[in-house]
């Protein structure tokens, strides 16, 4: 699959920003606008934030600045993830970049304020709904806060210390190069899009091979330039948790999710211990289905059953995102419907695009979704998934402050990864016999829980052995790294695949290590969503309450905010139930199989 140049898509295929700004002169006026208002404020407040009263005006001024320099960070960085190659964007992304270090270090004396202030005041401001997640924010990083001083130059020091992620990004989006390949005398293009959008899980076991050697080889040529950006990041990371008097670089990036340790670690061992074996017997049979002799790592994203893969357009996309979506209710579809009309998805899979999706929110805007369109079904769980972070986005925007409006990452992928369960239930109930309700259910693994339970639960857990090695003083290279990973698979996996070389060198597939312990908070999300999902499923005020959940954003910290939809992460036993869950799953495609007697005729 040969990726085209961007002015080839047509323009339905491109998401339109002019919601933001009209243009690149318009985004510049804004941020002149934005600088006035930082002046002012810094005039304002500089030394008259003493008395409760003087935060509480200030807090009402300053919503305001952020809300602008939130239109501003999107609209700066969206043009480059479409366009790597883009002088242009790339300029724009810059003068994003440094207008928020400049308006970060002007504002961070409000910041130094709040914090030196006294305890009285900041309980008396968290009172006021309003303000209540930012403050509870405030009081964890009181207890680590360095002085102004050094807060500001840390502040300073903010472009730089995204280097390791921004030199990553790059080099996945326009250097990982991987040579065309041959099957049957077919010449097949590979690129990072094509192989993961495409070819991991095409139905011709020579092309998912001779695809994934092809698209290892791409990685292996950048491999200890990955490494070292990678180290680089991770002892950033252990150096300003030392910096701020953590216990280990564990706490300091779990701190600002507003959860601890165990609830990480918890996580990670209980998905490996007890729902391997059920990922494992599900790969066993995709094998004998598929008339395999061995899963390799190439062929553990095979479909099940590859004859009733569907292309998709996107026009049936909409027609498919928005009927799953009718149990969450009108108020629901009423807010997302729009998404197509209004462009907020850029589709097009063009040439040095970012390979990676995502959702982003310029606050009371609307929602924008990056993705690579390739016309297969995994692709409309990527567009639910990320119509799901958008619908979180309008509700939380709606309902909420500015300041309390995000969700914490530990349960910030529950709303995408409800999104599709809510699809494959759609597709299950549509169709009419086993061979089709099998694959509606073979993909809510592959799609779903495979991409979330497994794919970024075992980032994780290479992560978590990653930054021990740094707690114990050690270093890696990219050696050790194909190593670690390799460990992991290998121990997640048993005898279902085979595990090589190539395989090691996941690691560099994924942009999240880059962005703190954030991996393992796709499973966490998506416990949630499962207990959300069942609720709706049993209980006629399930979707009610998902709702409220979704309007509460921030505001509540993770363990009250789980408990609106019932769910107590402060114990196993929703991991346990959502483990359960995928354990009937597979037995119900084991049953569909035995019942179509697939095993001896396909």
């Amino acid at each position: 699959m040969k990726l085209k140049d961007r002015t080839s898509f047509p323009e339905n295929e491109l998401w339109d920003l002019s919601a933001l700004y009209q243009d690149r002169e318009d985004f510049l006026r804004a941020i002149d606008k934005a600088m006035e208002d930082i002046y002012l404020f810094r005039r304002n407040y500089f030394d008259g934030l003493n008395e409760l009263e003087d935060f509480e005006e200030a807090f009402l001024a300053l919503e305001q600045i952020y809300i602008q320099m939130s239109h501003i960070e999107n609209y700066s960085f969206m043009p480059q993830t479409t366009d790597y190659g883009n002088e242009e964007f790339a300029q724009i992304a810059q003068t994003g970049t440094d207008f928020m270090t400049k308006a970060r270090v002007l504002l961070s004396f409000f910041d130094d304020a709040l914090l030196c202030t006294t305890d009285s005041i900041l309980d008396q401001l968290e009172k006021n709904h309003h303000l209540s997640s930012y403050i509870r924010q405030t009081k964890i990083k009181k207890a680590h806060y360095l002085g102004a001083e050094r807060e500001q130059l840390l502040t300073q020091l903010a472009d730089t210390f995204s280097a390791p992620q921004d030199i990553y990004t790059k080099m996945r989006a326009g250097d990982f190069k991987m040579e065309d390949f041959e099957v049957d005398g077919k010449i097949y293009s590979n690129s990072f899009v094509s192989y993961e959008n495409f070819y991991q899980n095409h139905e011709n076991h020579l092309v998912r091979q001779k695809a994934f050697r092809s698209f290892s080889n791409g990685l292996r040529q950048h491999q200890h330039t990955a490494a070292a950006s990678y180290l680089a990041q991770v002892k950033l990371e252990k150096e300003i948790a030392h910096l701020r008097g953590y216990d280990s670089v564990f706490d300091y990036l779990l701190a600002e999710q507003e959860v601890d340790r165990s609830m990480f670690d918890r996580q990670i061992d209980l998905i490996i211990s007890d729902f391997a074996p059920i990922a494992q017997n599900y790969l066993k049979h995709v094998a004998k289905i598929n008339k395999l002799d061995k899963m390799t790592f190439a062929d553990w994203k095979l479909d099940l059953d590859n004859r009733l893969n569907p292309e998709v357009t996107i026009d049936q996309a909409y027609e498919l995102v928005m009927k799953s979506l009718k149990p969450l209710g009108d108020v629901y579809t009423k807010e997302v419907k729009s998404y197509q009309t209004e462009r907020w998805v850029d589709f097009a899979a063009n040439q040095g695009k970012d390979s990676g999706g995502y959702a982003t929110d310029p606050y009371r805007v609307h929602p924008y979704v990056l993705m690579s369109w390739t016309g297969r079904l995994s692709d409309v769980y990527t567009l639910i998934h990320e119509i799901g972070h958008s619908g979180q986005f309008i509700f939380s925007d709606n309902h909420q402050s500015y300041f309390n409006t995000h969700m914490s990452t530990y349960y910030v992928e529950a709303p995408s990864t409800l999104n599709e369960l809510l699809l494959s239930d759609y597709l299950e109930k549509a169709f009419d016999n086993p061979r089709q309700k099998r694959f509606a259910l073979a993909h809510r693994l592959t799609d779903t829980y495979f991409h979330n339970f497994i794919t970024h639960l075992l980032e994780a857990a290479f992560q978590r052995r990653v930054y021990t090695l740094i707690e114990e003083g050690k270093t890696f290279g990219a050696e050790t790294l194909n190593r670690i990973m390799k460990d992991v698979l290998e121990e997640f996996w048993g005898d279902a695949i085979e595990i090589d070389d190539d395989a090691a060198l996941t690691w560099m597939r994924q942009s999240h290590y880059y962005m703190g312990l954030y991996s393992y908070t796709y499973s966490a999300g998506l416990v949630i969503s499962t207990v959300g999902y069942l609720n709706i499923k049993k209980d006629k005020d399930g979707a009610k309450r998902w709702l409220e959940f979704l309007k509460s954003g921030g505001s509540l910290p993770p363990l009250e905010t789980a408990q609106i939809i019932g769910a107590d992460i402060s114990t196993e036993e929703p991991l346990r139930q959502t483990i359960a869950f995928l354990d009937q799953t597979v037995q119900q495609i084991i049953a569909y199989s035995e019942e179509l007697q697939y095993d001896n005729t396909l």
